[in-house]
């Protein structure tokens, strides 16, 4: 940034005004909006091979097979494992990033709220997942592999909340609001609001499928949505952090 003479003001209002010029200048000096959402992107897309070729950790011995066929409740533990450590390098680095660009500026970082609520929920959201997997909100059927009956089942909001919580996309969209009012951002809480009811919307469907690519629609749109967003933001960057 560079070093410029405060202009004297005339009255309070004048004063105000000039003050508040100055604070919007330096946010924007220190935002750095799409590093963070590139990061995530990279780690969603690099969760693929997880899920596709990790085999299944029955660590509680309740996965239930038969000739050609194994069925196990809830979500693969090193699924799990892959998220909790991938998302906590993902906000170290995304830490660092914004301090040396701090640095570089000669402006303050506010970023810890940020990278403290993206941990807190990246480790909520694998205690959730295991306790849904421990106590499921919906039923499970004794037998798996018997024929299907209709059952209607309501889900309440109390499931969505915790299917939510428990959706490590969904978790990147709640730590992306409040990063949006870290930075004062209204362009990133709009970004983050429909980034959150994007991938709740596709996460939330009920999928029958033999195939072991099921869940590629789910990693691929957040992760597509997540680099589109870092492009976008890359490109408009405000011209005080542009400049800097």
């Amino acid at each position: 940034m560079t070093n410029e003479s405060v202009p004297q003001a005339d009255s309070p209002r004048e004063l105000l005004a000039v003050v508040r010029d100055l604070t919007s200048q330096v946010r924007a000096a220190q935002r750095g909006t799409w590093f963070p959402l590139l990061v995530l992107a990279v780690v969603t897309l690099a969760a693929i091979p997880v899920y596709r070729f990790a085999p299944y950790l029955d660590l509680l011995d309740r996965c239930q097979s038969r000739p050609g066929h194994v069925v196990c409740p809830g979500p693969n533990p090193a699924e799990l494992l892959y998220w909790t450590v991938a998302l906590l390098l993902a906000y170290a680095l995304i830490a660092a990033f914004y301090v040396r660009q701090s640095r570089r500026r000669g402006v303050g970082t506010t970023i810890r709220p940020y990278v403290l609520t993206g941990v807190a929920l990246a480790v909520l959201a694998t205690a959730v997942s295991v306790w849904l997997t421990l106590y499921p909100l919906l039923p499970v059927p004794a037998d798996p592999f018997a024929a299907p009956q209709v059952e209607i089942v309501h889900a309440g909001p109390e499931v969505w909340l915790l299917n939510a919580l428990g959706s490590p996309t969904a978790v990147i969209g709640l730590a992306l609001l409040v990063l949006a009012w870290v930075e004062r951002y209204r362009a990133l809480l709009a970004y983050s609001v429909g980034y959150l009811v994007l991938v709740v919307a596709v996460g939330s469907r009920i999928i029958h499928s033999d195939s072991r690519w099921y869940f590629l629609p789910d990693l691929l749109v957040a992760a597509l949505v997540l680099l589109l967003g870092a492009a976008v933001f890359a490109r408009f960057r405000p011209t005080a952090q542009a400049a800097a």
